[in-house]
């Protein structure tokens, strides 16, 4: 009996120790989850909740390679995007205050000044008109902007679709600015080509896009003294390059110079909305544009759009919607 009793104690204790052992690993594996998993995942919500709260740019301290690190990874390039956009958001917001305080200070400065009898030269009337003329296109073009950036924005650009040259449209958006650059004594240099080079798609929009990019090509490299339009095709393809000898884009802004609202370390007016426009308009119509610049040596703006075939009636856009007026 004395030895049966021995058997059971050993193998009492033997229960014990295997129990024990167990109870230790599942609290150490209990403690490594909470801290690798559980606590992260907290951290993680805290964080979400002071996003969503309006606290952007907080950021995460990884700890581990492992998916809860990829996630800790994800929630700090979100939360830095959203800063950015909404950094993006308030200077948009601001410079679209202060391009809409100018033209209107100066279309009211004039209007009172002609309705209280001031201006009594007539050459001074006829200039307080011109200002309020200029200005009041300045606040049209603007507000149109706007108006696409939010149809663009909601999916409700419509493309009227026809065949035409798009040299002719080119040509007319050149011969709109030609006189305007010359008295700001920039050369606008274009040579018409022989080849017709038809296009499907919205010739209104696409003169929009040429004159968009031309302006821009005023306004940043007014300091070269020259533009130059060259309008080429091959069998499949009808590109337009706009080169510039101005200020150029800085390396580290280029990529983002598309982007709705950015506007970079530029002083110009506008407000950082026109070229998104742009490129979602060519977009539309199947091309790319492309931007390629040095800073100090000028910019070149490329549009590269789908040549029609002769019994070409329409182009397929990647959004919005589509009218097709013409064969």
């Amino acid at each position: 009996m004395a030895l049966v009793q021995r058997q059971i104690l050993y193998v009492v204790l033997a229960c014990l120790i295997v129990g024990l052992f167990f109870a230790l690993t599942v609290e150490l594996s209990n403690r490594y989850f909470i801290k690798s998993i559980v606590e992260p995942v907290m951290k993680i919500n805290i964080i979400a909740k002071e996003i969503s709260a309006g606290r952007y740019g907080m950021r995460l301290h990884k700890v581990y390679d492992d998916e809860i690190g990829d996630l800790c990874d994800t929630i700090n390039h979100m939360s830095e995007e959203i800063s950015r956009a909404e950094r993006m958001k308030n200077d948009f917001i601001s410079s679209v205050s202060h391009e809409l305080r100018t033209p209107l200070t100066a279309i009211g400065g004039w209007s009172d000044t002609l309705i209280a009898g001031g201006a009594t030269d007539p050459e001074e009337v006829i200039m307080g008109l011109r200002i309020i003329q200029k200005e009041s296109s300045r606040l049209t073009q603007m507000v149109e902007e706007l108006l696409d950036f939010t149809r663009l924005e909601s999916g409700r650009m419509k493309l009227n679709v026809e065949l035409f040259d798009v040299g002719a449209e080119l040509y007319e958006a050149v011969y709109m600015y030609q006189n305007m650059l010359e008295k700001e004594n920039i050369q606008l240099i274009y040579d018409i080509p022989d080849q017709m080079c038809p296009v499907s798609g919205d010739r209104h929009r696409l003169k929009q896009v040429f004159l968009n990019i031309i302006d821009n090509a005023a306004k940043y490299g007014k300091s070269g003294g020259k533009i130059e339009i060259v309008l080429s095709r091959d069998s499949y393809t009808v590109r337009i390059d706009v080169r510039d000898w101005g200020v150029g884009i800085k390396e580290d802004e280029l990529p983002f110079v598309k982007e709705k609202f950015y506007k970079g370390s530029s002083k110009q007016r506008g407000n950082g909305i026109g070229l998104a426009v742009t490129d979602e308009i060519v977009r539309m119509h199947g091309g790319t544009l492309n931007i390629a610049s040095k800073y100090g040596e000028g910019t070149v703006v490329t549009v590269s759009l789908p040549l029609a075939n002769a019994d070409s009636k329409r182009v397929e856009p990647t959004e919005g919607n589509v009218t097709d007026t013409k064969e």
